[in-house]
């Protein structure tokens, strides 16, 4: 009885301390102990509702456009978040010589060949694009070598106050002890019980398209600058452009030869824009008089898509969608070359 009482009170601890410590709890998923509960979307992962569990699926290999011939190496640099991240695009899917991606968190230390055509691309989805060019963009350092910099305070404080940090601390508790098949489907139960019942969803989603489409919270129904119905005045809209301007002048001051930008649509601005008051940031930017670069727009192509342009239980593209983007901005890049080479 005594060997039991210290096997629960140890296993105790290790929770304990997996919950509390990002790291640990990375370690952890890393050895397939648990699972990232991202296998069903992440709106799924919020929503829990059995009729937006959408299996993850690996997208077959895309291949790019062949890259323009040029004496010189292409380099392609991008700035982006979640739609650029590892698991869904890589150097194998741009038509170029090189390929280094920093997320809007991080910090590139960058030391650039001059003697290779260096492309900057800015990728940012809808939501989160007023909060990235609120200034202009100062995540990349000329140095002596090429790095990426996790942005992490070094202070013990600061660590503490994320360790408890409540929301941060309940989510790392939550993936590791109810984010398991079995608790997954009790989940369902609940989640379905509730909508059928009291027509109520979880906060952090939101269902539009009279309930056949779900979407993030953060898109639709709130005030901030994250939702595609948020106003948005002539003067944000003027400072947004101007912040592109200046992005763009410090880039090649850095060296760098050409820059672009892409702007994901929120899901809702595909599959519901008439859920309120769309805002038209993505048309109203590139259509800007003062815009200083080129853009990839995909906005109209995904409507054509409609709902076969992302995931049923995720906020992120479907892989029809991803190589529709992919092919925008390998044509974009070969038309960089092309400029080099006149």
């Amino acid at each position: 009885m005594k060997f039991l009482k210290y096997i629960v009170l140890v296993s105790g601890c290790i929770i304990w301390a997996c919950g509390l410590n990002p790291t640990l709890l990375a370690l952890v998923g890393k050895y397939k102990l648990i699972t990232d509960g991202y296998q069903y979307g992440d709106l799924y992962r919020m929503a829990n509702l059995s009729a937006f569990k959408d299996p993850r699926q690996p997208c077959p290999a895309y291949n790019p456009p062949a890259k323009k011939q040029s004496a010189k190496k292409v380099h392609l640099y991008i700035i982006g978040d979640s739609f650029t991240e590892e698991e869904r695009v890589g150097p194998q899917d741009f038509a170029v010589d090189q390929y280094t991606r920093v997320h809007w968190s991080e910090m590139l230390h960058v030391k650039l060949d001059t003697s290779e055509t260096n492309i900057l691309l800015l990728e940012s989805v809808e939501r989160h694009f007023r909060q990235h060019l609120e200034a202009p963009v100062s995540l990349i350092l000329p140095d002596s070598a090429t790095f990426v910099q996790k942005v992490v305070s070094s202070k013990f404080m600061h660590k503490l106050d994320d360790a408890f940090n409540g929301k941060q601390a309940q989510d790392r508790f939550e993936a590791l002890l109810f984010q398991n098949e079995a608790f997954l489907k009790l989940k369902e139960w609940k989640a379905d019980f509730t909508y059928h019942l009291f027509h109520r969803v979880n906060t952090s989603v939101s269902l539009v398209d009279e309930d056949r489409s779900l979407v993030s919270y953060m898109d639709t129904d709130t005030p901030h600058v994250t939702s595609s119905f948020s106003k948005i005045g002539k003067s944000e809209l003027d400072s947004l452009v101007l912040n592109l301007k200046l992005t763009k002048d410090s880039a090649l001051s850095m060296g760098f030869d050409f820059v672009a930008l892409s702007v994901i649509p929120n899901k809702v601005s595909v599959i519901h824009p008439e859920y309120g008051a769309y805002n038209r940031l993505i048309e109203r930017v590139y259509q800007h008089p003062k815009l200083p670069m080129p853009y990839i727009d995909v906005l109209a192509d995904f409507r054509k898509m409609g709902a076969a342009s992302y995931l049923k239980g995720d906020s992120h593209w479907t892989c029809q969608a991803q190589n529709v983007w992919l092919e925008k901005v390998n044509t974009l890049i070969n038309s960089f070359v092309s400029q080099e080479n006149i």
